[in-house]
């Protein structure tokens, strides 16, 4: 077993670098920079949280929070797919142990619940922090959305029921499910009515 120690926090550093520092056009670098302080950061603060009120591995779940839209930098589809491979190169070449990495490739393919459904406590915490932040103001406000292709202006025309439907199948705990209908109403009000 690899007892390699890692720095979280330089982690962290390297991947907002990346998404600061993306080769592209200006506008996608700023929609990049919107997508790390308005979706990546928040995700990752929630997943903190949730990882204290329900357990599991909280560097683990810190680094699929982290890295688990790593392949919209790059505007790779399916990311999670993608993602996966990406992030468990990016912490085996240089940061972690490859059970790490293997946690953390498996958070961030299973983070959409499409092809597969989270199984272990940090896929699920990071899974329900990632819908929930979907829906948060800043998100859309910010034109983060767009990255993730989720342009508020496109879901208006969405079906607000299928919508809530395929996002709360996201969300894994009782206390999320509470706020999930709450950030839906206000989502609701904020884009449909």
């Amino acid at each position: 077993m690899n007892t390699k120690k890692f720095d979280i926090y330089k982690i962290e550093e390297e991947v907002k670098r990346m998404h600061l520092e993306a080769a592209g056009e200006p506008q996608r670098k700023k929609l990049l920079e919107h997508f790390w302080n308005h979706h990546i950061v928040p995700v990752v603060a929630y997943s903190r949280e949730m990882a204290l009120r329900y357990g599991g591995d909280a560097e683990i779940i810190h680094l699929g929070a982290l890295l688990h839209d790593m392949a919209l930098i790059e505007n790779a589809e399916p990311h999670d797919e993608i993602g996966a491979g990406k992030a468990y190169e990016f912490l085996i070449v240089h940061w972690a142990p490859p059970e790490t990495a293997q946690k953390v490739r498996d958070i961030v393919l299973k983070h959409r619940c499409k092809l597969y459904i989270p199984e272990t406590v940090e896929e699920k915490i990071v899974a329900t922090a990632d819908a929930l932040a979907h829906f948060f103001p800043e998100f859309h406000g910010s034109g983060a959305s767009i990255i993730s292709g989720e342009d508020h202006v496109e879901m208006n025309v969405l079906d607000i029921e299928r919508l809530e439907k395929e996002y709360s199948d996201k969300v894994f705990f009782e206390k999320e499910k509470e706020l999930f209908k709450e950030v839906i109403k206000d989502f609701q009000k904020e884009f449909y009515i």
